[in-house]
């Protein structure tokens, strides 16, 4: 298996046209992703997260496009179109979902983090935590009921910061050299934040990074558990957290394998 088709493989889906529709949103976030670890965000923050934001902006359900429109609300209106097609109810959760995340994340690299403790809250929004509950919610055909719902981002969201850790790790050397390349002082990762934090080396910093890995990866393990057999939660809730429980093993196969990682 290669590691584009990793990326999709984390989970189980129950229709091939779910998963044909999320791994096309997939390849529509690393669009992004790669975008916004390629400009300089002290000065130019404002203008390139501009179109993003336009198209998921207070018109992401709306998929009408006209002359006008650019390549990234081209590209959201087709995918909104194919999943309100599919499933309508989930696919308006998840782009609701994935528009929030847009506006959250294109502010959380505006500024350096001075300790680990401020750093990873942000770090689980921009890895894509509400990318994620998108994906997995509409791919799986699940449904977070409304009063349960603030209950199951918190109770996923050390699995989320394993997840962003997991790819700072991994992610380090091609974050540093992007960095460097671009004449910044300083990098949106873990591992500077830990390095400035503690006065420690590149090296130290990893270990330590690994560490905090653990700590969360155990944490949310222990989350699952105590979940799994709760007759008072959803099922779904119960299936998501579990989903996300695997996407983390996907995530470390995934950051392991990656070209994008592998060449530094």
């Amino acid at each position: 298996m290669s590691p584009r088709e990793t990326r999709g493989n984390v989970f189980r889906l129950p229709k091939l046209t779910s998963l044909a529709l999320i791994s096309y949103a997939n390849e529509f976030a690393f669009l992004y992703d790669d975008k916004m670890e390629s400009f300089d965000l002290k000065k130019d923050f404002e203008k390139e997260t501009t179109k993003m934001l336009d198209a998921f902006g207070d018109s992401a359900l709306d998929r009408r496009v006209n002359v006008k429109s650019g390549p990234e609300k081209r590209l959201q209106a087709q995918m909104l179109s194919e999943m309100m097609a599919l499933d309508p109810t989930r696919a308006t959760t998840s782009m609701k979902a994935w528009a929030k995340f847009v506006q959250l994340a294109s502010r959380t690299r505006s500024l350096p983090f001075d300790t680990l403790e401020e750093y990873v809250p942000s770090r689980v929004i921009d890895a894509g935590e509400l990318i994620w509950f998108g994906t997995l919610t509409f791919g799986m055909a699940l449904t977070i009921p409304d009063d349960e719902y603030e209950m199951c981002m918190e109770m996923a969201r050390p699995g989320y910061a394993a997840l962003g850790l997991t790819n700072d790790l991994f992610s380090w050397e091609k974050e540093k050299h992007d960095a460097t390349k671009a004449g910044l002082d300083y990098v949106f990762n873990a591992i500077w934040v830990i390095m400035k934090e503690r006065s420690a080396t590149e090296a130290e910093a990893k270990k330590i990074c690994s560490r905090e890995i653990k700590k969360h990866v155990t944490t949310f393990k222990q989350i699952v558990e105590e979940t799994r057999h709760n007759s008072c939660l959803s099922q779904d809730l119960r299936t998501y957290l579990e989903a996300v429980l695997y996407s983390i093993s996907g995530n470390l196969v995934w950051s392991i394998y990656c070209p994008r990682y592998r060449e530094f």
